[in-house]
């Protein structure tokens, strides 16, 4: 325990200091608006909220898709031209890789709202599974029966390589984003980025979802239906119509009624039109005579 405490701080260490050379070199050399940091001078805080939004929508959508719905409940396969820059854009975000977030995620699937869920709001508190779960998911990915998981799951040099070095991709862009923005500016950038997983995919997903709205199944767990909540839905991919996915987690699509709608299935039958994407999950579509709240319904399968 104090050898692995000792470690964190050597890290945080490592990281703050990186950031007070690299800002002092910056300023010095290029100036403190970097190379195109002016550009926030008129109107910065809506820039940089659009920004952050956009951010949030692309960082998801790559989750979504790549990690979610191909690598941990195979409704897709992607081609490998799609998936491996999804991967490096979620690491140099989120500092997140394959292994530990779908190994994490198929064991939440397997222990949903119980003891052993990582990040249960019926568990834990909807608060702490909003503002915390980033914290929940980090000791999670160390029990050692994810461990066990992890080991078990596929992956090639490059994956292992993310696993493996997971904060050198959100250095390296933050560095970046600093050259382009000076380091006032990046610096804000790099921490708005750093927060969309915990806001949206633990918070908005993981203790919403868990929480409040409405259920097309009994799923046997607290997961809820959120896509009424359009624009959040749409921000995170069409992730919020979870009870449909913890019924049926090897649907490609997340919608299953006609008032539902995946942002995030529309972008996988885009890239199945170019050849990008093969859908090998099925759909359920609810009935329209036998669909009920809260009951579980017949279902019509699709592809």
């Amino acid at each position: 325990m104090k050898i692995s405490y000792l470690k964190d701080l050597g890290l945080y260490t490592f990281l703050i200091g990186g950031w007070v050379a690299a800002a002092q070199l910056i300023s010095s050399s290029i100036g403190m608006n970097g190379l195109f940091g002016a550009w926030f001078q008129t109107h910065g805080v809506l820039k940089m909220a659009v920004i952050w939004i956009l951010m949030s929508h692309l960082t998801i959508v790559c989750m979504s898709i790549a990690f979610h719905r191909s690598h941990t409940h195979q409704a897709v396969k992607l081609h490998p031209i799609v998936d491996y820059p999804m991967q490096t854009f979620l690491w140099i975000i989120t500092s997140m890789s394959k292994l530990d977030w779908v190994s994490v995620h198929i064991y939440h699937h397997a222990h949903s709202d119980t003891e052993r869920d990582p990040h249960s709001p019926s568990q834990k508190g909807l608060l702490r599974v909003f503002f915390l779960g980033a914290f929940d998911y980090t000791r999670a990915k160390n029990w050692p029966e994810v461990l066990k998981i992890r080991a078990r799951l596929p992956a090639n040099r490059y994956e292992r390589y993310i696993a493996q070095h997971t904060f050198q991709g959100p250095m390296v862009f933050s560095l970046l984003l600093m050259l382009i923005f000076g380091p006032t500016y990046g610096s804000i950038l790099s921490l708005l980025n750093f927060s969309i997983s915990p806001l949206f995919a633990v918070g908005g997903v993981n203790a919403l979802a868990h929480a409040i709205g409405y259920q097309n199944y009994d799923s046997k767990d607290e997961s809820r239906n959120l896509g009424f909540l359009f624009l959040l839905n749409w921000i995170i991919s069409g992730e919020l119509d979870h009870n449909n996915h913890h019924k049926y987690p090897k649907s490609p699509s997340f919608a299953h009624r006609w008032f539902e709608f995946d942002i995030g299935w529309a972008y996988i039958r885009m890239m199945r039109a170019v050849g990008l994407a093969t859908v090998t999950g099925s759909i359920p579509k609810l009935k329209a005579e036998t669909a009920t709240v809260n009951s579980q319904s017949e279902v019509a399968f699709v592809s």
